[in-house]
This record gives C-alpha cells, sequence and structure tokens, in this order.
C-alpha cells in the first residue's frame, strides 16, 4: 500500500506555520531604510525584546500585537498579522527643543564641577532589567551666573557578579546601557519622550563606565528647566523582564524630596516616581530603609 503523498497546498501550509511560529522582523527607518538597533518591542504581558545590531528581533509564537518604541522614533503598535514581507518601518520624530542650546564648539573649560548624587553615599544598589529605565532629575541652580555647559554623564555601577551565588541563574548577562539627557513634562514632570543628545549614547556590554563617566560629543547649555538623566538596560539574549542583569546602579538614601523615577517598558507603564512603588508602601520596607527612599547615584559634568 502506497503513502498518500503530501499536496502542494498542505506542505506549504506546514512550512508557513513553521515560519510564523518563528516569525523574525526587522525594524528599519522609514526616511533612510536604515536598520534601528535597540528598538523596544513589546509583546505584552509582561515580555519583551530590543532588536539587536541589525535591526532584528524574534517574535513569540501566539503574539497577537506589538508596539514598537525608540526615543529617536514615533511608537507605532500593530498586529502580528499585519507585518509585511517582515519588515517594519518606523516613522523618525520630529524633535523641537528650542529649550536647549548646542554649542557650535567646545566652550573654554575654566572652571569643572559635578552635580547630582555622584558625591552621597552608597547605601544599596539597584539591579537592573531588561527594559528598565531609570532616570534623575537635576534642577538648573539660581545662583548660577551664566548657564554652565554639560561635558559628560556620570553614573555610579556596581560591577559584581557575588550576588549570582544566591539565585538560579548563575551565568552574568551584561547589559548594553543607554545614557540619555530628557526635559521635564511641563504637566506631569516625568522625563518627556524626546532626547537632547540624538538618542542618547549606547555603552556595548564590554565597556565600563568608569569614574569620567560618558563623554557627550557636543556639549550643550544646562536648560533652565533643569533635566533628566535616564539610563536604560538593554539586552538582547532571551531573558525574562525579571532576570537581573550586570552593571547595578548604585542608590543613595534620602528622606527629602525624591528626584528619582522608573519605567518598566516591558509591563506597559509609565514614568513613576521612585517613592511611588508599590514596595515601598509596605510596612517592611518602610522598616528596613528606615522611611527613606533610593535615590540614583546619576550626576553631571559641567563647566563654567
Amino acid at each position: 500500500m502506497k503513502r498518500p503523498r503530501l499536496t502542494f497546498l498542505a506542505l506549504a501550509a506546514i512550512i508557513t506555520m513553521r515560519i510564523s511560529a518563528q516569525q523574525s522582523i526587522t525594524v528599519k527607518d522609514s526616511m533612510t531604510q536604515e536598520p534601528i538597533a535597540y528598538t523596544s518591542v513589546w509583546f505584552g504581558d509582561a515580555a519583551g525584546g530590543y532588536t539587536d545590531e541589525s535591526g532584528k528581533i524574534e517574535i513569540p509564537e501566539g503574539t497577537a500585537r506589538i508596539r514598537l518604541s525608540h526615543i529617536c522614533y514615533e511608537t507605532k503598535t500593530i498586529p502580528t498579522d499585519g507585518i509585511s514581507e517582515f519588515t517594519v518601518f518606523l516613522v523618525p520624530k520630529t524633535v523641537n527643543l528650542r529649550e536647549v542650546n548646542i554649542s557650535a564648539k567646545a566652550p573654554k573649560r575654566i572652571k569643572t564641577t559635578i552635580v547630582g548624587l555622584m558625591k552621597e553615599k552608597t547605601q544599596t544598589s539597584h539591579r537592573g532589567a531588561n527594559g528598565f529605565e531609570m532616570a534623575l532629575f537635576v534642577p538648573y541652580d539660581s545662583t548660577w551666573v551664566e548657564s554652565p555647559y554639560i561635558h559628560s554623564i556620570l553614573a555610579s555601577l556596581d560591577y559584581s557578579t557575588h550576588w549570582l551565588t544566591f539565585t538560579t541563574i548563575k551565568t552574568p548577562i551584561y547589559a548594553t546601557l543607554r545614557f540619555d539627557l530628557r526635559l521635564p513634562d511641563g504637566s506631569t514632570g516625568a522625563p518627556r519622550d524626546e532626547s537632547i543628545i540624538n538618542g542618547g549614547i549606547i555603552v556595548q556590554p564590554n565597556q565600563r563606565v568608569g569614574k569620567d563617566g560618558v563623554k557627550i560629543t557636543t556639549p550643550i547649555l544646562f536648560p533652565k528647566s533643569g533635566l533628566f538623566i535616564v539610563m536604560e538596560w538593554i539586552t538582547t539574549a532571551p531573558v525574562s523582564e525579571s532576570q537581573n542583569l550586570i552593571p547595578a546602579l548604585n542608590m543613595t538614601l534620602s528622606t527629602n524630596e525624591n528626584r528619582t523615577w522608573n519605567q518598566k517598558t516591558f509591563r506597559g507603564m509609565d514614568w513613576m516616581r521612585e517613592q511611588d512603588e508599590p514596595i515601598y508602601q509596605e510596612e517592611s520596607t518602610r522598616e528596613f530603609y528606615k522611611d527613606r527612599i533610593p535615590c540614583a547615584k546619576l550626576g553631571l559634568e559641567i563647566s563654567r
């Protein structure tokens, strides 16, 4: 008895099912057609990932809709069955930054100083997670006679891995870091979804941020509205949103007004103040921190 042959249509259906189960897309700039690296892609249900340096990402089986976001592009939400030829194009943002003055050349450095919380005592740390952003608001100092120039973004980071001994995951995952500067939103006070340094500065996992921080290519005048220093953890490794990444960001504790905010990209949550985190409302947490709130040890090197 001969085995029935698979018809062409049946074979095509099987191939299609396999492709759809392992569907990958490439995200590109709608104007330049260039791939967009480190685009955040949210799959829903506290899951998501980032495109790699070629703009590619694999979409998990069963994902109905995806949301794509990048600081330099308009956010886009589409059904997965609406993806044409496995390519998604994002439209560049039109950003109006009249509040920010960019220097045509580096100013003569008369005096260098640091603003932010870099000099505060380290009392705890915040381990990174994929799609997690931490931000510190640095206000404009009214005593400045002239607006200072911003030269570098500073961060107090902990690259140690000893804590892995106490977890089920033993292999450390080093994150790509994105450092950015953003203006505050006039109504919410949260960081705007607009970069004032052309999409931020990427630090690869094989690089370490030292005491000199991350240099800004073109110095900018400190805006009188104040600004946010934003740090984002990124990995293209297939990890859950809750898995800790290296490095951790060192934190200090304060009872004063807290200017630290955070955002959890893959939970679909907007920016919130650190003190508004539900965990800090618990009595055991308040007792542990002695009614103080962790503040991000971020800063800026400025010259006047």
